[in-house]
């Protein structure tokens, strides 16, 4: 079957927008943008969408009743607590929707969508882009085939410096709620939260799924000065009764390099930095593979398969509710995420900018991870222990009510 070219629309030009923008310019035998729409209508970014021959708006109504008959699906990258909204927006002008992760901000928003795509019959597919990754695809069929044995437990660690200047990019970075509407913004629900849900997806029971949490404990913790969280320790059980722990920060005092291990009867799988398989098998065998193609890339391909072929897509909103369970969960665990001790904290010069720094953070990371435990079960001063959240009848977030002196959660849906 020879592949058409999908034509796409697209709700933004500057920021992580522009990076899927150009990542676009580079599969012209896949895709072509045909509109954007461009709130900041910034010449860095908007001329070289005209140079293409893309169309560009400056309002989102407007490029989507040019879209109608010109476009095939709608790109959503815009800010965590607008997902709802513009997905809405575009299923109701007739257009399936490719949206950036996280998907929506709460279950309840999640669900909404869930109902609305299936009432208009208008699929919704979410960019964890690690999913579409052929190595992650591949070491999910295997897992499945038993090639490894049984999952026994699933191990994840990450911290990426970020400094002020990530913070102060614009009106949402670090926020739990904007403008009435819950943003939750932090390591699990937006930069690392890719390891959340590659955990998820390694340890579900069926290939297009990611494995439902029967329970959640979370500790959230701050050390920039910030609403949410930039530390993260978090035990999610699953419904096979497989243990996913994660250890992420946006503090660290160096780099630490994404990793997720799963621990099997037969081997130990490290993935490492979205790109490497280390498999170490109990009998001494050692096999290494690498990507060769960035995943953004082979999401775009699959997305526009899909599209052509009116498939399934390999990470739909659907398939996401266990994430955003989890997310939700984890902060209804931890209460508002907690501030760390200025004794604990240092604010150093780092790319032109200030990056803060938990002290000794690194090598609690790294225990815990090895370990297999929280921050506050091995023992850091700071660290406190949240509560362990059912999540097989929760369905609203949120259910903590620490949160209520930020005001109740608002769907603010389009129609």
């Amino acid at each position: 079957m020879k592949m058409r070219q999908v034509q796409l629309g697209i709700i933004g030009c500057s920021g992580y927008a522009y990076e899927l923008i150009k990542r676009l310019w580079t599969i012209p035998r896949n895709a072509r943008l045909v509109c954007v729409a461009a709130i900041d209508v910034d010449p860095r970014f908007t001329e070289g969408n005209r140079r293409n021959g893309t169309k560009v708006f400056t309002n989102v109504d407007e490029m989507l009743d040019y879209a109608k008959g010109r476009c095939d699906a709608i790109l959503n990258p815009t800010p965590i607590h607008m997902h709802a909204i513009m997905a809405e927006k575009c299923l109701r002008a007739g257009f399936p929707v490719l949206m950036e992760k996280p998907p929506v901000a709460t279950i309840q928003d999640l669900d909404y969508l869930v109902g609305l795509s299936k009432e208009l019959k208008l699929p919704i597919a979410v960019c964890f882009n690690s999913i579409y990754s052929f190595a992650v695809q591949q070491l999910k069929a295997e897992l499945l085939e038993g090639k490894y044995g049984a999952i026994k437990r699933i191990r994840s660690i990450g911290g990426w410096v970020r400094t002020d200047t990530y913070f102060n990019r614009n009106n949402w970075a670090g926020k739990l709620r904007v403008d009435g509407g819950w943003v939750l913004d932090g390591t699990i629900n937006n930069p690392l939260a890719h390891l959340l849900a590659d955990c998820l997806f390694f340890a579900a029971p069926e290939h297009r799924q990611l494995a439902a949490p029967v329970s959640v404990q979370a500790e959230l913790y701050r050390g920039h000065a910030i609403e949410s969280e930039d530390t993260a320790s978090l035990r999610v059980i699953t419904e096979e009764g497989i243990e996913i722990i994660g250890n992420f920060s946006l503090c660290p005092e160096n780099e630490i390099t994404p990793s997720t291990i799963i621990e099997t009867e037969q081997a130990e799988i490290e993935f490492v930095d979205f790109a490497e398989m280390h498999i170490h098998y109990r009998n001494g065998n050692i096999v290494h593979r690498e990507s060769y193609k960035e995943n953004r890339i082979e999401m775009f391909e699959h997305l526009c398969q899909a599209l052509n072929e009116k498939s399934e897509f390999l990470c739909d909103l659907e398939m996401c509710r266990p994430f955003t369970l989890s997310v939700n969960a984890a902060f209804d665990s931890s209460g508002p995420p907690r501030k760390v001790p200025e004794q604990f904290l240092s604010r150093e010069p780092c790319a032109g900018s200030i990056k803060t720094v938990i002290k000794g953070l690194d090598a609690a990371m790294i225990k815990a991870h090895r370990a297999g435990c929280l921050l506050s079960e091995i023992g850091v001063p700071w660290a406190k222990a949240g509560t362990v959240v059912d999540t097989r009848s929760y369905t609203e977030f949120p259910e903590n009510s620490s949160y209520l002196s930020l005001g109740a959660a608002v769907v603010n849906h389009a129609h």
